[in-house]
């Protein structure tokens, strides 16, 4: 007998055996509606009385389109669809429609439009006992399609948005010193943590997309404009609440369950727990946060590749830093597309800021503030550039009775609140 042979009848023993011939065990499926086991309408009522009222019969505003795609109901929900506050405030939607071939947003069927932890803790009971798909959504930005399932129970934590702020915070169980911290409920948006923590005289580091949840962002690890100086928004946290998947509110931090502390940082959005609220570390509040954006567009293949090579050089030698946080996209048509936010950098007023070089997507730019990074894009020819000033820098120049000034020298042509515009240039 040859070694094929051999192993293709060591494979084929464990079928033989009378083990195999025994009826498998019944393959563990989850409940959809028009089940036997889906839940009975009395007990959806008693899941409603455990969370004072706030569950929620999810119907998709998209159903007005599918019934009469002409009408004026239908007119207005797509141009709700343009607006991110409209969709982060709908249980129903999400903030992207889904991926070609990989998934398709789809509202759940119930929702828990989650006050506290208790809420979160009976939802997750409630569909642990009834084997339901549980879906989880804060600011409903993740892209991987995880904060929807179709059929599914959603836990809504959009009305857990408090903000506390501390001046001296300590960790359950810890024996740290105390630490300005922010304690920020898992359905805050990132625009209203900034806002609370600023007028605190605090920084808070998260992303750049001012809808986006907080709690999302902490858990898949949160790299923003800021991160070269401040690190990632999960690196500052210190302290999370967070209900587990036997329906237990626990305490996860350095010195209580350290595991899933870690595991909180980045490890892989909500699929350890549900996340109630967070406390994340503040820091000093600089005098000037700046940003800018641009566009630039080179004239033949041949100076992009120089546009290229300048824009490396530039990175290197004025961006490697803490100071500077950026990302860069080279687009289609020889094009290249940025925005500055600068943290660290000393504004002529002599205050010291933030900003840093931060490219998106291939639209037309609008503004930049920084000499250096100005004689680049303008050395390539941009399409259009502008800048922004402080509100000092601007205060001085009306008391002068002059045109304010970009970094770089160009004159204003015109003042708008927190921005200014300058001629186009080409060179």
């Amino acid at each position: 007998m040859n070694r094929r042979k051999l192993m293709m009848l060591a494979g084929g023993l464990p079928l033989m055996s009378t083990a195999y011939a025994q009826d498998p065990k019944p393959v563990f499926r989850r409940s959809r509606p028009g089940d036997a086991s889906w839940p009975s309408a009395a007990q959806w009522a008693e899941l409603d009385a455990k969370v004072g009222g706030q569950l929620v019969q999810v119907r998709s505003p998209l159903e007005a389109c599918r019934s009469a795609p002409e009408s004026a109901e239908c007119a207005a929900v797509f141009r709700g669809l343009k607006n991110p506050w409209y969709i982060g405030d709908n249980v129903a939607l999400t903030q992207t429609s889904g991926w070609v071939d990989a998934w398709t947003s789809a509202p759940s069927a119930y929702a828990v439009a989650a006050r506290n932890a208790a809420d979160v803790a009976a939802a997750v009971d409630f569909a642990r006992t009834h084997r339901l798909r549980l879906a989880v959504k804060g600011g409903g930005h993740s892209y991987q399609g995880t904060s929807n399932a179709a059929d599914s129970l959603l836990v809504w934590t959009r009305p857990m948005d408090g903000i506390d702020i501390h001046d001296a915070f300590v960790g359950q169980g810890c024996s740290d010193a105390p630490q300005p911290a922010v304690s920020i409920g898992a359905g805050a948006v990132w625009l209203h943590a900034y806002a609370a923590v600023a007028k605190a005289g605090r920084y808070v580091q998260g992303g750049g997309c001012l809808t986006v949840g907080v709690a999302g962002l902490v858990q898949s690890g949160g790299f923003g404009s800021f991160s070269k100086r401040y690190g990632s928004a999960a690196a500052s946290l210190i302290e999370a609440e967070v209900v587990t998947a036997d329906g237990a509110v626990r305490i996860a931090n350095a010195c209580t369950n350290p595991d899933l502390f870690w595991g909180l940082k980045g490890g892989g959005g909500g699929s350890l727990g549900v996340v109630t609220r967070l406390t994340l570390r503040t820091h000093e509040l600089p005098k000037f946060f700046g940003g800018a954006f641009a566009a630039v567009k080179a004239n033949s293949d041949a100076a992009f590749r120089r546009l290229i090579e300048r824009f490396v050089a530039f990175y290197r030698d004025a961006l490697f830093n803490p100071t500077w946080g950026e990302q860069v996209k080279f687009c289609g048509k020889q094009r290249l597309r940025g925005r500055d936010d600068l943290p660290g950098h000393r504004s002529r007023s002599g205050g010291s800021g933030l900003a840093g070089f931060h490219l998106l997507d291939c639209g037309t730019g609008r503004r930049f503030h920084h000499r250096r990074g100005a004689d680049v894009l303008h050395g390539a020819g941009a399409i259009s550039v502008g800048c922004r000033v402080s509100q000092e820098e601007r205060a001085a120049d009306r008391a002068r009775r002059r045109p304010s000034r970009c970094a770089g020298g160009q004159r204003v042509l015109a003042h708008q609140p927190g921005r200014v515009r300058l001629v186009p240039a080409r060179l």
